[in-house]
């Protein structure tokens, strides 16, 4: 029975995918909204190279859901986003981000 490792590192994170594979990513951020209550992380595949250009994907998840995976790497179910209000939110979040950075 797969249990509920609390509060993880989530650098790196395993994911199923729809047709039952499971992919190792690298995460870039993540981010609560308060007013939705809803929880954001937003990830690169895992092993992408320096100066690669990176295929960066957003999408809900539940910490709460967080389990403990394979070599104990966290396994995270990833909901996908919705709408084009999440959406937006995920761009302005990473725009922030990226501002920062420089």
């Amino acid at each position: 029975m797969l249990e509920n490792v609390g509060e993880v590192d989530l650098e790196f994170f395993m994911a199923v995918e729809d047709d039952g594979a499971i992919s190792t990513y690298e995460t870039v951020a993540t981010f609560h909204v308060e007013g939705t209550d809803e929880d954001f992380i937003v990830f690169v595949e895992e092993g992408a190279q320096e100066g690669e250009e990176l295929e960066v994907m957003a999408a809900l998840y539940d910490p709460a859901e967080v389990v403990e995976g394979n070599a104990g790497m966290p396994l995270v179910t990833l909901y996908p986003i919705e709408n084009e209000e999440q959406a937006e939110l995920v761009e302005a979040v990473l725009h922030d981000m990226m501002e920062e950075e420089e």
